[in-house]
């Protein structure tokens, strides 16, 4: 059997094939029912497929989104997913060929980022790939109390269809001012509210919480008895709000759920205010969840189009074997709080791989730190410092809606 890779699109008829693939080699069971559920908001057109022989052995893709950055307009971001390559076609240049049809098309729609979900982030790290934006695990008991009680009268259950009325414009609200949050269409809405059965992993239905145009929660009960006792789960896979009051009445509105011993969210904002709002913070668990990764697919426009709480002036060194023409020593000035990002000669006040750029780019983690770890290479003593204060935001970033 010939061994030659050709990499390009898929057509609609391939679909169930692909979808296949991918399921198989993350030892996931697809059906039917399965394909129907996914493919209204799978963008055939920007699917990436390999071929050998005829037979499909590698997938992958992108869904369009646009990026929330600090102080800035949104701007496009290639959401890359279902990344497989077939067991015996591994090591061979595959992926590498995916990603960079996947960058050259984020290229032709203006996308200066790319963002990816990394269930083996040191892959990812090769093509520019960074941990942007943390995320946290939190589990809270039943006997937390908030210091200062508030009324949750007015919070009312809704149905699915009102959710999908009022919950995008909080959300709307809330990302702009929230670095990293991307935007969902209203196909994304859909999977985002969806309540498949088969999915619920033993836990109730989803119950929508809206709080008037203020806030939101999405959460179910997974029940749980021990010795005659209730021990049951309240999981929270969203809450959002536009202001501090509907945010704490919406937490106790959820941590007041009858049967349930305790209240989970999983890859949530490193900053959440929640244990501050309780009389005693030590009963919170916290633990960390998976980052959400980042590439700058275009360096000098993704740097640019972010806002800056300060001005400043440092010359980078960017080592990218990826993409030739992000590699090199780059002058990064703000004036005014606007970026201009062009290249430069000279001496670098640092050098760093792209992968640790774009864990900075956002804000969400600290040249400081990555100076100490060793991954960059400072040659003003200084400008750690000085890249941490210029990539700050006031809010941490944070995405959490899987792709």
């Amino acid at each position: 059997m010939g061994r030659d890779v050709e990499i390009g699109r898929i057509e609609g008829d391939e679909f169930a094939d692909f979808r296949r693939l991918f399921n198989l080699t993350f030892g996931l069971s697809g059906n039917e029912e399965e394909l129907a559920r996914v493919r209204p908001w799978h963008e055939l057109d920007r699917s990436v497929a390999a071929r050998a022989d005829g037979q499909l052995v590698a997938t992958s893709g992108a869904y369009t989104f646009d990026l929330a950055l600090p102080g800035a307009d949104p701007v496009g971001c290639a959401g890359v997913t279902v990344v497989s390559v077939r067991g015996d076609h591994r090591r061979r240049g595959v992926l590498t060929r995916m990603m960079r049809q996947l960058f050259e098309d984020a290229d032709d729609r203006g996308e200066p980022f790319a963002a990816l979900w990394a269930s083996e982030a040191p892959i990812y790290g090769r093509f520019g790939f960074g941990p942007a934006a943390p995320t946290n695990g939190i589990e809270v008991p039943s006997s937390a109390r908030l210091r200062a009680p508030v009324d949750t009268t007015e919070v009312r259950f809704v149905d699915a269809a009102t959710a999908k009325a009022k919950f995008p414009a909080i959300h709307q609200q809330v990302r702009r001012t929230r670095p990293g949050m991307l935007g969902l269409s209203d196909a994304w809405w859909d999977r985002v509210l969806e309540d498949d059965p088969a999915h619920r992993d033993g836990a109730g239905q989803w119950r929508y919480a809206l709080l008037d145009d203020r806030g939101y929660a999405m959460y179910r009960l997974k029940s749980d008895w021990e010795d005659g006792l209730p021990t049951g789960t309240a999981q929270v896979k969203d809450l959002l709000a536009t202001d501090p009051e509907a945010h704490a009445t919406l937490w106790q509105f959820v941590l007041d759920t009858d049967l349930a011993s305790r209240t989970k969210v999983q890859r949530w904002a490193v900053d959440e205010p929640l244990p501050l709002l309780l009389d005693n913070e030590g009963l919170v668990r916290i633990s960390a969840d998976w980052p959400f990764h980042v590439c700058l697919v275009d360096l000098p426009v993704a740097l640019a189009a972010r806002g800056y709480l300060i001005d400043d002036a440092l010359t980078l060194r960017v080592h990218d074997p990826f993409q030739a023409r992000n590699d090199g020593t780059w002058r990064l000035s703000v004036i005014d709080g606007k970026a201009a990002c062009e290249r430069a000669d000279g001496d670098a006040d640092l050098e760093l791989p792209a992968d640790v750029l774009g864990a900075l780019c956002l804000g969400g983690q600290r040249a400081t730190r990555y100076a100490a770890a060793g991954r960059i290479e400072v040659h003003r003593a200084d400008a750690p410092g000085r890249l941490d204060r210029l990539f700050a935001t006031e809010l941490a970033p944070w995405h959490h809606v899987m792709f």
